[in-house]
């Protein structure tokens, strides 16, 4: 094989002591003065490279792209958004669900309603849901699905039982009552049907007679096979009590005895009482009674531990009364018709008065305040619902817009009808005579210019059309020559509050109207101001503490170092809470409670990294040449730190966000302003209903969090001087 290795002394002799000659070499520079050749590769500076090191890191440019969205959307939204509808008063825009395309696709502001409780009686609108929860131009597609049980209050729900009783863990409750409002609060509301002198008012027993017609409370044994007993609840004992005045002091007169159930008026059940001779024997020279009521009385059963949840279920209850005075049925029954002139509720009522407080509407143009209503206690700590009601259901879709901001009856008055006019959208004439000082109206004519404009319905959709007989004329107006009235009549609604077309709420409205798109980026636009500004304070003043202790270390760490245990010794929210409730909750509040104690953790870091840094060796060597300690943390030591440093800093602007948001949850949140905190301290309660008033916000709060973590792991490695110039 060749050896093909250069070996020197293989050469031939008159060649291993070349000539050097002077031929041999060039001179390159000429000149006095030497200069330095120019670089092959382009200069750069510290900021470029760490641009190209991160631009590299291709998660942290998705974070950047995103936290800039955010920030811009958080900037431009709350100025630009024509969907303001942060002021409005009016119910229709409420929990209008998230819309961005037509009604027919996807997030196009419809909703699927399973299984919903609906009126099975034959007619134009057969299986139609409550109106009064969703109003009938957004419900489409229903589908029946037959007959069944519900715990859902609800106007066609039958039968079932009342839940009466108390949560456990409470322990000053033993007991609850389900009472009527006393009589007179009916009586003096409506004084037409009920007159009470000073000198001789109230109800004379001895000539009223009252009879409990009906008295049944379940136990656990009388429910029906295919019904279950309220979950998480033990049976209580039932009673049934007679409460009236006397002077300031309360009398109580107990009429059925307390038992786990009672069959009083039922089929071989026990006969009815008279109440009237019941209560007599028992009050003892009083005869005539005002301020009375009847509750029924729920109680802890032998064997019931203080942490058991306790109700009664009743079936029925119903008082007769012969006097012409009264002339009525004092009843809560599951199986009796309501009735007009009533004291006192049917189980249709009851239904109803599960979700009211202090009225219950018997028709659609009467409501009484407190007719018979009953009551329990505190809702935190009593218990008062349906159980097991019999109801037809089915599944429809409902389109909230369509409903809310659709065809509906409104009151237009002559204001409106002027601008319209003066808009060319309409056109119309009005005629009315004065007849002992009231104003008649004698004829109404009009004619619909521009129906696309006009919130005005057309005749022959309209099912309110205006006529003269529906035209209300309250006067006169010398001035404009021009009679002052109003109509009922059938609008399209979302014309009538100035929009042009169907309005879209991209991520919906909550329950008082706002935009929540506005709302969610005017609430980031707050949060992230008040995290830029705890930043700043907190990052700055911690990184000039840490520096001190970490450079100087010695007495002077030690001292310094003892204070900041002290102060994290206390818990954050312990100080968020006294500021707040010293100083009010605006956002400079919140900035000086969270800079407190915030910048104890810059400070540890800058502290632990000039540690690390202090005794390299290019430390030294500046110290040698005679650096200042000023020079040194500044130009040295601060820099390399920088990027470990400034990674946890920069997540303490999501921190103050969910800081916020934690004392938001407590009840001290902003009062004036939105964030994000307040908006879910607002809307959890909708979790249930409308779960996109938590979701968007929710999601924003999550992007905000994970975006400034990836992009403050790429500035880490960014900045950091100890790779500069490397490709990876």
């Amino acid at each position: 094989m060749e050896n093909k290795d250069f070996d020197f002394t293989a050469l031939p002799p008159d060649t291993r002591d070349p000539e050097i000659k002077q031929e041999d070499f060039v001179l390159q520079q000429a000149d006095s003065t030497i200069h330095e050749q120019k670089f092959q590769t382009k200069p750069t500076t510290f900021l470029k490279d760490s641009l190209k090191r991160f631009r590299k890191n291709k998660s942290s440019v998705v974070a950047a792209y995103i936290l800039g969205a955010l920030i811009l959307l958080a900037i431009f939204v709350p100025i630009f958004n024509t969907n303001d509808v942060s002021t409005s008063s009016d119910s229709a825009l409420k929990n209008l669900e998230p819309k961005l395309f037509n009604a027919g696709g996807f997030w196009d502001g419809t909703i699927t309603v399973n299984h919903r409780e609906v009126d099975p009686t034959p007619g134009e609108y057969q299986y139609y849901p409550d109106p009064d929860l969703y109003y009938r131009n957004g419900v489409s597609n229903i589908r029946y699905e037959g007959t069944g049980f519900t715990n859902r209050t609800s106007r066609y729900a039958t039968d079932g039982y009342i839940v009466s009783g108390f949560y456990g863990g409470n322990a000053n409750i033993e007991e609850s009552y389900l009472s009527t409002i006393a009589t007179s609060t009916f009586i003096d509301n409506d004084p037409d049907k009920f007159e009470f002198s000073d000198d001789d008012s109230g109800m004379d027993l001895t000539t009223t007679t009252l009879t409990l017609a009906s008295f049944v409370a379940c136990d656990e044994d009388m429910l029906r096979d295919d019904e279950t007993f309220p979950e998480n609840f033990k049976l209580g004992l039932t009673s049934l009590e007679f409460v009236y005045s006397e002077g300031v002091d309360d009398k109580v007169i107990e009429i059925v005895p307390a038992a786990s159930n009672h069959m009083i008026g039922e089929t071989g059940g026990e006969e009815q009482i008279n109440l009237s001779e019941y209560i007599l024997a028992r009050s003892g020279t009083t005869t005539k009674f005002r301020n009375f009521r009847f509750r029924i009385k729920t109680s802890k059963a032998e064997g019931t531990t203080p942490e058991d949840n306790v109700c009664s279920l009743i079936k029925s209850f119903v008082i007769n009364t012969d006097s012409d005075n009264y002339g009525q049925k004092v009843y809560f029954s599951s199986t009796t018709d309501e009735e007009s002139k009533l004291h006192g509720i049917s189980f249709s009522s009851a239904m109803e008065m599960m979700i009211c407080s202090s009225e219950v509407k018997f028709d659609r143009s009467t409501t009484y305040q407190n007719p018979g209503l009953w009551k329990s206690g505190d809702d935190t700590k009593y218990i008062k619902n349906i159980h097991q009601a019999r109801a037809h259901f089915a599944t429809f879709t409902y389109d909230s817009y369509e409903a809310a901001l659709g065809q509906r009856i409104r009151i237009v008055d002559s204001v409106d009808f002027g601008i319209y006019q003066d808009n060319e959208w309409i056109t119309y004439s009005i005629s009315a005579v004065r007849i002992n000082g009231r104003y008649h109206c004698t004829g109404f004519e009009y004619e619909i210019l521009n129906p696309n404009r006009c919130p005005i319905v057309a005749d022959e959709y309209n099912k309110h059309p205006i006529t003269p007989s529906n035209v209300r004329v309250t006067g006169y107006d010398l001035h404009t020559g021009e009679y002052l009235f109003s109509v009922e009549t059938d609008v399209i609604y979302y014309k009538y509050l100035g929009y042009e077309t169907m309005p879209k709420f991209l991520f919906g409205t909550d329950r008082s109207g706002r935009d929540m798109f506005k709302y969610v980026f005017e609430g980031l636009r707050n949060s992230l101001i008040l995290g830029v500004i705890t930043f700043a304070v907190c990052f700055t003043f911690g990184l000039i503490w840490g520096a001190i202790c970490g450079y100087f270390g010695g007495a002077v760490d030690l001292v310094m170092e003892r204070f900041t245990d002290i102060l994290s010794g206390v818990p954050w929210i312990v100080v968020m809470t006294i500021v707040v409730l010293r100083a009010g909750s605006s956002i400079g509040t919140f900035a000086f409670a969270l800079c407190l104690t915030g910048w104890i953790g810059t400070a540890a870091t800058t502290r632990t990294q000039f540690y690390r840094f202090r005794g390299r060796e290019y430390v030294l060597a500046s110290r040698t040449l005679g650096a200042s300690d000023a020079r040194l943390i500044v130009k040295h030591i601060l820099p390399n730190a920088m990027g470990t440093i400034i990674t946890g800093a920069v997540l303490m602007i999501p921190s103050v966000i969910f800081s916020e948001a934690t004392i938001s949850y407590l009840g001290l949140g902003f009062k004036d302003l939105s964030s994000l905190g307040v908006i879910l301290s607002n809307n959890q309660s909708e979790l249930t209903n409308h779960p996109y008033q938590l979701i968007f916000p929710s999601v924003v709060i999550a992007l905000v969090m994970i975006s400034f973590n990836l992009f403050g792991n790429g500035l880490r490695d960014a900045i950091n001087p100890s790779l500069k110039g490397e490709e990876k």
